[in-house]
């Protein structure tokens, strides 16, 4: 079998482990980690709190961070002291197309990988083998709520990123189907592994009295459909529910202008609340504070929050689009996020 991990074949590298041979050395652009980007940081998180518990025999795990202060924390938090590596590869913090284009490829080469766990994102001439995270592909299915021109440098460099991966993960069946049928993907190629909510989310006392209260918890964007909620909400206090507070908690995302000023102005007058990032005890205590939380996105990969929220013992109402009725299963309530009648309901 000769002394060598990767076996070259059709442009893809294979990775296999051999009897004797030194571990194989995986790293993996955590970078999204201590950046504010949510959803993707939430994954990295998971994933490395995960392979704390698994400790794979023979493979070892670099994670390459975007801040080199977030190492120590990092360590504690996720194990990257023990069971994932010796210590994490550090690069500095830099712009996407910096970033995607030099330092990742420099940190791997030095770090002498055998494979690479890219998020997204590969260089189109890169030739060592790889695995791609693709959340989703909202960008393919929906460029217009993306800014002019993104959606079509998005879709024209991660499907080719996707094309020449070893593995393609993705988050949902809904998902891998769209991306194999899009991107006419062989079915092998693409895997669906579910998330999940981490170990900080569990039930808790909730305060007795106070007034009822919607949680929307995401960050601002059209697809969010945070603009449409609002408006439920309002209509709803005019009614038959004049206490009902709002609580939003999420940062302001991109192209969310309009959605940004509407809850400004709800907040101003009063009965709903904007917080902005939290930390995950403090979303934790949110969720089991909330009466319920109302997940009305148009497009989700997977959607988090609602699995969180349920988590915690908070009952969830979202959308009947995209992945949510396959992640939420019958453990929700649903309605049509594009009729506000509905949503009422």
């Amino acid at each position: 079998m000769g002394g060598s991990l990767i076996e070259e074949k059709s442009g893809k590298g294979r990775v296999r482990a051999v009897s004797g041979e030194k571990p194989i050395r995986v790293a993996l652009d955590a970078t999204a980690i201590g950046r504010g980007k949510t959803g993707n940081e939430t994954y990295l998180r998971g994933l490395l709190e995960g392979w704390e518990k698994v400790k794979p025999e023979g493979i070892e795990l670099w994670p390459i961070l975007s801040e080199p202060s977030l190492a120590p924390n990092l360590a504690r938090s996720e194990g990257a002291s023990k069971g994932v590596n010796a210590q994490s590869k550090q690069i500095a913090s830099s712009g996407f197309i910096k970033r995607h284009l030099w330092d990742l490829p420099q940190a791997r080469a030095k770090l002498k990988a055998d494979l690479y766990h890219g998020v997204y994102w590969m260089r189109p001439w890169e030739k060592g083998p790889y695995v791609l995270t693709v959340h989703d592909i909202s960008f393919a299915v929906h460029p217009e709520w993306f800014r002019a021109g993104e959606a079509k440098f998005y879709t024209t460099m991660i499907r080719r990123a996707a094309e020449r991966a070893r593995k393609v993960i993705t988050v949902s069946e809904f998902c891998r189907r769209e991306i194999m049928e899009r991107w006419d993907l062989p079915a092998d190629q693409v895997e669906a592994t579910y998330e999940a909510a981490r170990k900080v989310f569990q039930p808790g006392k909730k305060k007795a009295g106070g007034p009822p209260t919607l949680l929307f918890v995401s960050a601002i964007h059209p697809r969010k459909n945070l603009g449409r909620l609002i408006r439920v909400w309002e209509r709803l206090r005019e009614g038959r529910f004049p206490d009902l507070r709002l609580r939003v908690v999420g940062p302001a995302g991109w192209s969310a202008g309009a959605e940004v000023r509407q809850l400004r102005e709800a907040v101003a007058k009063g009965g709903a609340i904007w917080e902005g990032v939290q930390t995950e005890e403090e979303l934790r205590q949110a969720y089991t504070s909330s009466t319920m939380l109302v997940y009305p996105s148009l497009y989700e990969g997977f959607g988090l929050p609602p699995v969180e929220a349920m988590a915690c013992g908070c009952p969830v109402v979202c959308a009947n689009a995209a992945s949510l009725p396959e992640i939420c299963g019958g453990a929700a309530e649903y309605f049509d996020p594009r009729s506000e009648e509905e949503m009422m309901s």
